[in-house]
């Protein structure tokens, strides 16, 4: 039991010990369950927990916390699983899968040099306005994201995708006839 002569921080940091104490196994169980693995799991286990400490302050005594502390481990895991997740842009394609390829490299589909298609690609994206054909090369080649292009150019992430929508129609076209 809490005395009335405590102040509100040690109050906090008594409420903090035991909330923490009682709920904790069972967020530790979700991270073992999502990771796979027991260090990954701990890795995002103490993600939580840090957030926990840091956020404890601004959350009132009589709040739900399984709730919020599900949400807190729901953002932790999806930021471990960008971190993990390895993103490869289409221009290093040849790069990584060279040394897997079963034809030689002149029959590759990523063989540059002499290859009808891509000269033809090349063609159909020159053949784009300024805008376009950066756009389509910062997408494509430089493997920028959605958000990351909205951000660079300064307008909506829909923006982005309707401009690289109609660049890629317009490709395809002059790529076709």
């Amino acid at each position: 039991m809490v005395s009335t002569n405590k102040s509100n921080e040690e109050k906090t940091d008594e409420w903090l010990e035991k909330t923490w104490d009682s709920y904790s196994p069972q967020i530790y169980n979700l991270c073992r369950v999502k990771c796979g693995n027991k260090e990954d799991a701990m890795d995002v286990f103490q993600n939580v927990a840090l957030r926990f400490c840091q956020n404890a302050k601004k959350i009132a005594y009589d709040d739900s916390i399984f709730p919020w502390l599900t949400a807190v481990f729901k953002n932790c895991f999806y930021d471990y699983v960008r971190f993990r997740q390895k993103l490869y842009p289409f221009s290093r394609a040849s790069d990584i899968m060279g040394d897997y390829m079963n034809l030689s490299a002149d029959r590759s589909v990523f063989f540059r040099e002499g290859n009808k298609e891509n000269d033809e690609l090349n063609r159909a994206v020159g053949s784009l306005s300024e805008r376009d054909r950066t756009l389509i090369n910062l997408t494509f080649k430089k493997g920028l994201s959605t958000e990351e292009l909205s951000v660079l150019y300064g307008v909506s992430a829909n923006t982005i995708v309707k401009r690289r929508h109609s660049a890629i129609k317009r490709a395809k076209a002059a790529l076709l006839g």
